[in-house]
């Protein structure tokens, strides 16, 4: 029995590894054969990392990690504290990672989270939980850039207000099963689950210390970031190069990929109320970049990056339908 068990999980792993090698070797030979697409794109992945990322994120990263390694994050959320528990049904000490999910971009939200959770503050379900919704596409960007250059409304704040609701209408679908599991008698509400939760304390030690780490650890993150940029946007490029599909299927495509290269994509090739419709849609889902951005900060925890993935989906559909209900019945 022993013995079956290993050669089947043997095989599983040779056959993981065998179509990963597969991938690599063939992202080689694509590469390879496109130089100047991979030379191109990487550059302008490279620019928007610089010059957008980069200055927009590091000093709210290192701010939020300042805070977090003070203590004080109870403190800073407690004027939003009340009515963030109410709205989303979490716990006090989750507030914070929603806040800075909701002021600044991906994946900062996600990696807040992660934090929260590395310091036992929060619980795991609550932490993959708080994932589901916090984790967003800068207001700055859902406004100006999505808004006023891509779709060009005069109401561009609508965007960032149906990513947000969808995000909410998401939790509360969360919340609904969880409650009916509990009333089963198959899940424990968070306080039963962490009830040993560590309380924050304010640092006693030297600020300086603080400070150096949080900057470390924000270069750290955003480095990362910036890799996934680059290569996401490498492998964007050289679906425009080489697929042989219409513009409107590798529009799709590639704001799959990457949203920012994506939405201008879809603005020039979708036109209308359809095209906004997906544009929205995918901007709330944020793109597989997005996503191993996320992936990448939460991997030193035990979250999933699976559930993650189907919240997102679910959150661009919700947004997606939001939008279109929304431009029948009022003008942008």
């Amino acid at each position: 029995m022993y013995g079956m068990w290993f050669l089947e999980n043997g095989v599983v792993v040779f056959v993981k590894q065998t179509i990963m090698a597969m991938v690599i070797g063939s992202i080689i030979i694509v590469f390879l054969l496109f130089p100047q697409a991979v030379s191109d794109s990487a550059k302008e992945g490279l620019l928007m990392w610089f010059q957008i990322v980069l200055p927009s994120l590091l000093p709210f990263s290192i701010v939020s990690s300042v805070i977090m390694g003070l203590g004080l994050t109870e403190r800073i959320t407690g004027v939003v504290a009340p009515v963030l528990q109410r709205v989303f049904g979490i716990t006090r000490s989750g507030c914070y990672a929603v806040v800075v999910g909701m002021l600044s971009g991906y994946p900062l939200g996600a990696a807040t989270t992660a934090e929260l959770y590395r310091g036992q503050r929060i619980c795991k379900e609550e932490a993959q939980y708080i994932l589901t919704f916090c984790n967003n596409a800068s207001p700055m960007f859902l406004t100006e850039f999505i808004g006023v250059s891509c779709m060009g409304l005069h109401k561009p704040l609508i965007v960032l207000i149906l990513v947000y609701i969808a995000g909410w209408i998401g939790s509360v679908i969360d919340r609904g099963r969880r409650h009916i599991m509990r009333s089963l008698g198959l899940e424990n509400s968070w306080s039963a689950e962490f009830a040993g939760r560590k309380q924050e304390k304010p640092y006693a030690g030297n600020v300086i210390n603080v400070l150096d780490e949080s900057i470390l650890h924000s270069f750290v993150i955003l480095t990362k970031v910036g890799g996934y940029i680059i290569l996401f946007s490498i492998l964007a490029g050289i679906v425009q190069q080489m697929c042989p599909f219409a513009p409107e299927y590798k529009a799709g495509i590639v704001s799959a990929l990457e949203i920012t290269t994506g939405a201008v994509l879809l603005s020039s090739t979708i036109p209308g109320i359809s095209g906004q419709v997906l544009l929205v849609a995918f901007c709330a889902f944020g793109g597989l970049s997005s996503v191993a951005q996320t992936a990448s900060v939460i991997s030193e925890t035990d979250l999933s990056t699976g559930k993650y993935v189907i919240a997102k989906i679910r959150q661009g559909i919700i947004a997606g339908i939001l939008y279109w209900l929304c431009s029948t019945h009022l003008s942008f």
